[in-house]
């Protein structure tokens, strides 16, 4: 079938563009080994790992590149992703507490007519190896909500990456700024998968699916989890298309992170299996129209 992977990073580690690979530690977290990531993914390997699936487009999220110069990777990404020959998009850095955000989202879209939003990751963890910044209360802030609100104005995208406790708050967002559409990355990361952990986990989702402009990426499998038995990944997929509709839903590989620990066609067959018992509808939705449409790739 053909397929649009929403979630995708490229970085060039020589280049030395992506500090949090810099002298990376050989030890095992919650996202794997940074040092085993610490090793340049490019367009070519890109290639090389979808070689065998039917990839019609794909969407490119910042990867945690040098904060001094977020339209930096930008700009590379300008000069390398049209070498696919496919549609695409860019979801670019940015850190919307800043009072320049607006200046920022323009270099943004000056250095490429394909940015269609952008991400500020917002995961606070009690476990410092969980999290990814230093306050749970970034979201309430002020400027950060006026950037957000201007964000959905430019008609772009905000892709929302948190914890199941973090729910609550981006519904606010979704209620009080319906103007800015938001994609929800990784299932929204369930770290506990166990009869409390997943029965939470639903609650909180279904917060997000309630507004009609929130959508989920299944992306991220493997992040926290290694080995996804069948039933495990259909409780996944079901649960999405319960709370959401099909075309608030897209696949993604979130490569080369969870390239770890599976193929990238091992990846896309197994959520194509799953999908078997929908709809041939419901299938292409996920697979690829939803977020086509979302992301406005152009795919015919």
């Amino acid at each position: 079938m053909k397929c649009i992977d929403s979630h995708m990073h490229l970085w060039d580690v020589k280049a030395g563009t992506h500090p949090w690979l810099a002298n990376a530690e050989d030890r095992e977290g919650p996202t794997g080994n940074t040092r085993k990531l610490a090793v340049d993914y490019l367009l070519r390997n890109y290639l090389q790992d979808t070689v065998a699936i039917d990839l019609a487009g794909l969407v490119h999220v910042e990867a945690l590149w040098d904060p001094t110069n977020p339209v930096g990777e930008t700009e590379w990404l300008a000069k390398v992703l049209p070498e696919i020959g496919k549609p695409y998009a860019i979801i670019a850095g940015a850190n919307l507490l800043s009072a320049d955000f607006p200046k920022l989202l323009a270099a943004h879209r000056e250095a490429s007519n394909r940015v269609a939003g952008v991400r500020h990751i917002l995961n606070y963890h009690a476990d410092p190896s969980y999290t990814y910044t230093d306050s749970p209360e970034i979201m309430y802030n002020p400027t950060w909500r006026k950037n957000f609100a201007h964000l959905g104005d430019q008609g772009l995208i905000f892709d929302l990456q948190i914890f199941p406790d973090q729910a609550s708050g981006a519904a606010g967002l979704a209620q009080e700024f319906p103007q800015t559409k938001m994609v929800i990355d990784h299932f929204i990361m369930p770290i506990r998968w166990d009869r409390q952990g997943i029965f939470n986990w639903k609650v909180e989702l279904a917060k997000l699916a309630a507004h009609e402009n929130i959508a989920i990426k299944l992306s991220g499998l493997y992040m926290y989890h290694r080995n996804w038995p069948a039933e495990a990944m259909d409780t996944l997929i079901d649960t999405a298309l319960e709370l959401f509709t099909p075309n608030r839903i897209m696949w993604g590989s979130n490569f080369p992170v969870d390239r770890q620990f599976v193929t990238l066609e091992k990846l896309a067959t197994d959520f194509e299996s799953s999908l078997t018992r929908h709809p041939i509808a419901t299938r292409e939705a996920v697979m690829w129209r939803s977020a086509n449409d979302w992301y406005k790739l152009g795919v015919r």
